[in-house]
């Protein structure tokens, strides 16, 4: 049992599971464990297991759909979002510091700053995008199972989604936006671990530019598909993860809609994007159900 509140994510377990026989009074009847440090006033959070706690619903589902699976790969993404976001945290909260001892003629030109396991941590937090990259791909094959294992990830789900949405306003745009973000991440990655001649990482830890002013760490990546000029690390990553959360709560939200239940003949259930601003359990997209036909007449004998 999982919980999102405002600034984090919480598992509880009953009283019961701890001590059947109830022998301790002293054992809350609900005990909560911290799962992650990030909640609902995150926005990766809201696109990740918000949607996923309001969409993966049995009572919508196909039964072909596994609703807690759908739940366990989302707090898989979740996790590894969330190691990304400490790391932006840390860079974030170390560059203040450096800004802050400049200004205050604490620091030297003679001497640069130096970011503690930079290589590591960057390299942690590809592979970590990439692991998100991947889990949105077994999310997909939750719903369109593959027929062979080497059928591409999207082989049942484009053309779904282009039968359905293809005549949406900007429906083309976003399918392109989308699988390009999956694509530079796993790219990314790959550049990271097969480097050679066309393809690698490059990390850099503070310097000092001409002017005598210390220039932030940054990154650059060379690939013959994707490559990234060089640019400050912390607004890259902080980037790649925002854009990967808008892509897994886009093709989650499509999927349901694609693979809705049908209740009854007299109703109709789609997923919904609710007002700006509006949120439920954390969740921009929900279920919504309106009538579509008549209900039968009642028998006579009613």
């Amino acid at each position: 049992m999982y919980f999102l509140a405002e600034n984090g994510l919480t598992s509880a377990v009953m009283a019961d599971q701890i001590d059947p026989k109830r022998t301790n009074p002293n054992i809350p009847h609900v005990v909560h464990h911290i799962e992650l440090g990030y909640g609902a006033k995150q926005r990766f959070m809201r696109k990740t297991v918000g949607v996923a706690f309001e969409l993966a619903d049995e009572t919508y589902l196909p039964e072909h759909v596994d609703a807690e699976a759908l739940l366990v790969l989302a707090i898989e993404i979740a996790a590894s979002l969330a190691s990304v976001m400490e790391v932006v945290d840390e860079l974030s909260s170390h560059q203040a510091e450096t800004r802050v001892k400049g200004e205050a003629g604490q620091l030297s030109a003679a001497y640069v700053p130096r970011t503690p396991n930079l290589k590591g941590k960057v390299r942690q937090s590809l592979a970590a995008l990439r692991d998100v990259e991947v889990a949105i791909k077994k999310t997909t094959a939750q719903f369109y199972p593959k027929d062979a294992a080497k059928d591409p990830w999207d082989k049942k789900l484009k053309p779904a989604m282009l039968e359905k949405y293809g005549n949406d306003e900007g429906f083309e745009e976003f399918v392109g936006c989308a699988w390009s973000v999956m694509e530079c991440i796993a790219d990314h990655r790959h550049a990271m671990i097969h480097q050679d001649g066309e393809k690698s990482v490059t990390i850099y830890d503070y310097e000092l530019d001409a002017s005598g002013a210390f220039v932030a760490p940054t990154i650059e990546i060379a690939h013959p598909r994707n490559p990234f000029p060089r640019h400050d690390i912390g607004q890259f990553l902080k980037t790649q993860l925002e854009h990967i959360a808008e892509v897994y709560e886009a093709l989650l939200g499509y999927m349901c809609d694609l693979n809705v239940r049908s209740l009854n003949e007299a109703f109709e259930s789609f997923v919904t994007a609710l007002p700006d601003g509006e949120q439920r359990s954390g969740s921009h997209l929900v279920w919504s159900t309106k009538i579509v036909g008549a209900f039968p007449d009642k028998p006579a004998n009613a």
